[in-house]
């Protein structure tokens, strides 16, 4: 689902501004330290001491629908919201001292939510220029890419440098088919190599079948969704991963600086603890994604 979070719409997502999930609580995740370990931490005791208006605070998430890895209802138990997001809101509300909740919604009014209080914060989002412009942002992970190719890597695609004379599936409109892919091309035919070839298919299934019918050499998607394809058919493999210019991160309304500066704070305690980068392969998203949080906006 990440092309969704870029290009701004979710699928199967209708309704109204905002619906509360009621007693939707988050999943416990074995990653330590666990939530409730940080209330104890010094450096959260010094945090709820500078953030004093947060502590008791009930902060309401904003979703814009679902998207599995990220935050999503467990399939064992629907009223559970699961994924990085909750994992990260348990261990930043523990630390600050609030306690949350999630109201889910249409996508396309999230931001507008966030800025005019209906939200406090969303979920982890693609930091575009196109949103920087209207809301702020704490962002820690880097967007990758990962690769599905055929078992054993027959092509020896170990890199983008090796797709010069290889086919790439891309469905239309993704960063890959309007961005990766032709660049790459370029900077092949710029050294003398052939150029990228791209087989343009409709979905993931489709690309997934052109890979093992040897239509295509090679898929790019999401590095979390490239390892759980590779994972779950043994005539496929993840041969790379490649860094994105995008960073995700938590949308905070520029005029809310208490609660951004507070979530920079506690995702710094977080990822020193090393709790995120644990998180980050627990949920799919890989640990070589974390970056160190920053302020945008």
């Amino acid at each position: 689902m990440k092309y969704a979070r870029l290009a701004f719409v979710l699928s199967g997502i209708t309704g109204t501004l905002f619906a509360s999930l009621g007693n939707a609580q988050a999943a416990a995740d074995p990653v330590t330290p666990a939530a409730s370990e940080f209330a104890a931490m010094a450096q959260c005791k010094a945090l709820q001491a500078k953030y004093p208006t947060l502590v008791g605070k009930e902060v309401v998430v904003g979703l814009g629908g679902y998207t599995k890895g990220f935050e999503a209802p467990s399939e064992k138990d629907p009223s559970i919201i699961e994924g990085l997001d909750p994992s990260l809101f348990d261990r930043l509300g523990s630390c600050l001292g609030f306690k949350h909740s999630y109201q889910n919604g249409s996508f396309n009014v999230l931001l507008t939510s966030i800025n005019n209080g209906r939200a406090d914060i969303g979920p982890m989002l693609y930091v575009t220029d196109e949103r920087l412009k209207q809301i702020a942002f704490v962002a820690s992970v880097q967007v990758q890419d990962g690769s599905i190719v055929a078992k054993g890597n027959p092509k020896k695609i170990n890199s983008v440098d090796d797709l010069c004379g290889k086919t790439v599936a891309a469905a239309a409109g993704t960063y890959e088919a309007n961005k990766l892919v032709p660049e790459q091309s370029q900077k092949c035919v710029a050294a003398g190599k052939p150029e990228v070839g791209m087989l343009m298919v409709q979905n993931t299934d489709n690309s997934i079948q052109a890979v093992k019918s040897g239509r295509a050499d090679i898929y790019l998607t999401e590095a979390g969704s490239a390892r759980a394809i590779a994972k779950a058919d043994p005539s496929l493999a993840s041969a790379f991963t490649v860094d994105l210019p995008i960073m995700v991160g938590f949308p905070i309304a520029k005029e809310n600086v208490t609660l951004r500066n507070a979530v920079l704070d506690g995702m710094k305690v977080i990822q020193e603890s090393g709790a995120q980068k644990k998180l980050l392969d627990y949920w799919g998203q890989g640990s070589s994604a974390e970056r160190p949080a920053v302020s945008r906006g």
